[in-house]
Formats: C-alpha cells, structure tokens, sequence
C-alpha cells in the first residue's frame, strides 16, 4: 500500500496531468500512441523528474486496469522514463541585486508560496530543510531555529523526512523580528490546511510536503509576471535564495564564521570560495571606518 505522502504525489498527478487529458475516457479505448504524447507534452513543460512521476502513476492505473480484467494489456508498458539529467554540483552562485529582491518580493507576496520563499530568504535555509521544519523547531524560550531534518527522495520519487546528510547541517538559526513575522503569518494561512495532529509549519497547497519544483516554479510565474511588467530579472532558482541571503549578511557586516554556522557549511572554506566575491566591497567599507591615531 502506498504511503501518505506517495498517495498525495499520485493524486496531484492524476488531477494535474492526467485527468485533463483522458480523465473522461474509457481505458479500453486508450492507445500506446496517446500515452507517449502524454509523455511527449509533459516532458517539454516540466522536468524530468515531474514527468516520470506522472507516467509512474498512469502506469499504476492501467496496471490496476490489466489486473481486474479490464484490459488485456497496458497501453503504457514497455515506455521508457525520461532521463534525468545527473545532479550537478552548484557552482553558479546568483545572488539578486537590492533593487531585484525589493521587485521579486512584491510580485511573489500574491503566491501562496510567499511565506516559504520569505523564510528562505531571512535565514539562508534549504528548500527540503524549510519543507521539514515543525512548530516544535521553532524556540521562541532561546529565540532559534532548530534545524534538524530535511527532505530526503526515496527511490519511488515519494519524499519523507529524514537527517541531514552532515552533522554540520543540524544546527540552530537565531530569529528576528522579520523571521518570527513571516512565521506568524504562515500560522494564520494554514489555517485547517492539516489534521490537528500534523506539526508541519508548511504544506503544498494539496497538504502534502512541499517539492522544490513547487517553489521553483512559483519562482518562475512571478519572474515571469514582472517581465509582462516591464521589470526584466534574469532566472534564478530558490538556491538564489540563500546566496543573496549570505550576500546581504556579509555585505552588512556579517562575521564569515557566523554566516558558515548559519548555512551549515561543514568549512569556513567552503563559505569563503562561495562568497568571498562579495568581500572586495565589504573590506572597502570597514577600511573606510577603520581609525588609527598615528
């Protein structure tokens, strides 16, 4: 039997890509020819990842289908997944302008993502550490985050909650006033979105966990929306986020060795190589501040 949150992933499959499609047909009338257009159209409007997710779950009810006799054969079988491109390692870091976060920020406040993009943005978190986040996390007695969890991908695409891959990546986040004011909004917006028993801070907008494609594509419908403007911002995924989160740290005067707790960076190296190109305007600045009596 499928999961909770495998059940979530297929029903939001179904009502999102399929049901449009062929929600109204019959299944003997389906054929091989029609499931690879399906597949065709899907893999050209969204990722790989999405795509397979989505053919995994027709797969699942023309299977059904063959099992109670309904047909004698799935019109899906032998169709191949889409490749999935390998999981490459960061190395373009874009952080937004002052000018470009203002801009995203008023456009995004209309998406109901804005709460999760705002806490990406004031603490420099990742997208599966801010999906696992729990009311009990937050520790307003010490006045932290706790960050102890995050997303994790099973191997059926479904996602769960799990630890960090490093030690360095538990660890707590100080709030402030601008954090615990996206939090209480998020407070109100949940609202009955969850069972009473459910601690989560946020959910999909089906209650499932958040994706990261979820996210990204909230961020690419509000970039989109400002160029209709007239206000042209070159595409950034939510990793952007957390580089113009340490950015802005470091341009204010942040302690580096700080920023790398805060990020959970297991190097004061790593967040040196990522961020030092900020550095040139911020030592300028200190010098400039810096009085020596001779």
């Amino acid at each position: 039997m499928a999961s909770g949150t495998a059940f979530t992933g297929r029903k939001s499959y179904y009502y999102r890509h399929i049901s449009p499609r062929i929600g109204g047909r019959k299944v003997q009338q389906l054929e091989r020819r029609e499931i690879l257009n399906i597949q065709r159209d899907i893999s050209e409007r969204l990722a790989a990842t999405t795509c397979n997710g989505v053919m995994r779950t027709l797969k699942v009810i023309l299977n059904d289908a063959v099992h109670d006799d309904i047909i004698l054969k799935s019109p899906a079988g032998g169709i191949k997944a889409i490749k999935e491109p390998e999981k490459a390692t960061e190395t373009y870091h874009r952080a937004l302008t002052e000018q470009e976060q203002k801009d995203f920020m008023h456009e995004m406040a209309k998406d109901y993502y804005y709460e999760f993009i705002s806490l990406l943005l004031c603490t420099g978190m990742r997208i599966g550490e801010a999906a696992a986040l729990a009311w009990d996390d937050i520790d307003y007695k010490q006045n932290v985050i706790h960050v102890t969890k995050t997303v994790t991908f099973n191997e059926d695409n479904t996602m769960s909650i799990g630890s960090p891959k490093s030690e360095a990546g538990k660890r707590d986040i100080p709030l402030n006033d601008t954090i615990k004011g996206v939090l209480a909004d998020q407070r109100k917006k949940l609202g009955n979105v969850l069972p009473m028993n459910d601690n989560r801070i946020f959910a999909s907008v089906y209650g499932g966990i958040v994706h990261n494609h979820a996210i990204n594509r909230a961020i690419s419908d509000s970039l989109a929306r400002l160029e209709e403007q007239g206000k042209q911002i070159e595409h950034f995924t939510a990793h952007a986020l957390r580089d113009t989160f340490a950015t802005r740290y470091i341009e204010q005067g942040g302690n580096p060795q700080t920023l790398k707790t805060i990020l959970g960076h297991s190097s004061l190296a790593m967040t040196m190589d990522l961020y030092s190109h900020v550095l040139p305007n911020t030592k300028q600045k200190e010098m400039d501040n810096l009085k020596i009596v001779l």
